[in-house]
């Protein structure tokens, strides 16, 4: 047997051993070696080259230890909690003609003798539920502060702990600590300590977390060279980014995934707009604390309040499964805000879509005496023409892929939300654009009307945001994918049509 089949199959029998939500609980999600060895090659293209001593503090069954063994290092250590899963990573480096020094133990708690000049680890994920565990790393790690403690964060600092000055941390982790609004603290200390030397998405390389997006993220321990940071996707080199505007944009959060087009893009739009959160008011749907409670699965009777949920909402539309709220006294002050005006709901939890052209913000005008639960995102503003400008806007193609290029969440948050740009064009002028969402939101039109309408509505977006072909085409490109050909040719017969004529064409269509 291999050392990779031999790690596979400890890995496979202790997941089914585990089961799905112990599993889940333990934050444990195992590196498939191809994922391994591209950390490897990331973390020592990093540091130019060989290394010395290699730790890996969770090294469960060795993939990462094999791996570096394989790059030709031999100075190898690990750690780990599980005892079984040691003997199976000794096993695994004998295969391939190597050994390491190998100890059970909590590398969160233990002190080496000697730091590692190369960290290489994919540590637990998911959120630390034990009250005193939860105290122990608040302690420790004061930059968790204010947040969901998720333990995977707290190996981003402990790795700099674990390795010398000057050394390597090379870490397999989720990407979204570089987004969350909540982990600003988070992505100031690793700065206050580190150069970020590499940033490379890895996609969601785990069968069983397949909403979980990874990457390699090199960090060197100060003092360390200063660098820009080279980020990529997979093998395919993207836009590198500077130390400065990693700094300046900690709190708000780094948005590193682009190419120098997709830059570009991102830059034009911002330039000409204003956050969606300065044009309306973003906030999250009513959240009951208990739906097996609040929530019944029927159409309200006379006096009762009927509900909206995120699997309510198509493009445009709902289709309304009825839901009604009981006991509804506790959570009065959360209805009152919703009721007696009319929203935009925009779904927030996205599932993953093979295809590019997915949309990834759907979103459809609630009336006013339904309330959203906190299964949608909501959009109010007094002026109902900017209300409907707002809902084609938010699903347009350039929105589409600007929301795609700022965050990988599956999760659309009002934080996410509140930082889209909208055009000061129209806020100024939300007619044509409110004209053609109420056309596109109306009952019974054909799916080929309605795709016109939606290039349409794309149109008169491109417009708003006054952007030169070039971006426009990078914008449909990342869009459309193999479609591009076809779709940029209907957009441009969409925007060839007198802006004034229109919203008119289609009202009568």
């Amino acid at each position: 047997m291999s050392a990779d089949a031999l790690i596979a199959r400890f890995e496979q029998e202790k997941s089914r051993a585990l089961g799905r939500s112990l599993r889940r609980d333990a934050g444990l999600y195992y590196t498939p070696p191809g994922v391994a060895a591209q950390v490897m090659e990331v973390a020592l293209r990093s540091v130019g080259g060989a290394t010395g001593r290699v730790l890996d503090p969770c090294a469960g069954a060795g993939a990462f230890l094999v791996a570096a063994a394989r790059a030709g290092l031999r100075d190898l250590h690990g750690f780990d909690l599980d005892p079984q899963a040691l003997r199976v990573a000794r096993k695994a480096l004998s295969l391939c003609g190597a050994s390491a020094r190998l100890r059970k133990a909590d590398s969160l708690r233990l002190d080496p003798r000697e730091p590692a000049d190369l960290l290489v680890s994919n540590p637990p994920y998911g959120h630390v539920a034990d009250a005193r565990e939860r105290a122990f790393l608040l302690d420790k790690f004061p930059a968790l502060r204010g947040g969901e403690i998720d333990r995977y964060a707290a190996f981003l600092l402990r790795a700099l702990q674990l390795v010398r000055p000057g050394g390597a941390a090379a870490l397999l982790v989720p990407d979204t600590w570089m987004f969350l609004s909540r982990s600003g603290a988070l992505r100031e200390a690793v700065l206050a300590q580190a150069e970020v030397a590499a940033i490379v998405d890895l996609g969601k390389p785990f069968a069983s977390a397949k909403d979980t997006r990874v990457q390699a993220v090199v960090l060197l321990r100060k003092p360390a060279r200063l660098r820009s940071t080279y980020v990529g996707r997979g093998s395919v080199a993207l836009s590198p980014v500077s130390r400065a505007e990693l700094a300046n944009a900690a709190r708000r959060g780094w948005f590193v995934y682009r190419t120098s087009g997709e830059r570009a893009l991102c830059a034009a739009m911002e330039a000409a707009a204003v956050p969606l959160g300065a044009a309306c008011a973003v906030g999250y749907g009513m959240r009951t604390g208990a739906n097996a409670r609040h929530v019944a699965r029927r159409a309200p009777a006379a006096a009762e309040i009927g509900l909206v949920g995120g699997e309510d909402v198509v493009p445009y539309a709902l289709r309304w499964r009825p839901k009604t709220l009981l006991h509804p006294e506790p959570l009065g002050p959360l209805v009152r805000r919703q009721l007696g005006a009319p929203r935009v709901a925009v779904q927030r939890i996205r599932t993953n879509a093979q295809a590019p052209w997915a949309r990834w913000l759907e979103a459809a005008i609630v009336p006013r005496e339904l309330v959203c639960l906190d299964s949608l995102s909501t959009l109010a503003c007094a002026d109902d023409d900017r209300l409907w400008a707002l809902l084609a806007w938010v699903q347009s193609v350039a929105l589409q892929r600007y929301h795609r290029l700022r965050t990988t969440d599956v999760n659309v948050k009002p934080s996410a939300l509140r930082e889209l740009p909208v055009a000061r064009t129209l806020l100024e002028s939300p007619r044509e654009l409110a004209e053609l969402a109420r056309c596109r939101a109306a009952v019974g039109i054909p799916e080929a009307d309605l795709h016109r309408l939606d290039r349409r509505i794309d149109a008169c977006v491109y417009r708003a945001l006054d952007l030169p072909s070039r971006l426009v085409h990078a914008a449909e490109q990342g869009f459309w994918g193999e479609r591009f050909g076809q779709e940029i040719q209907a957009l441009e017969r969409a925007m060839s049509d007198p802006v004034d004529t229109v919203a008119g064409k289609e009202a009568t269509a």
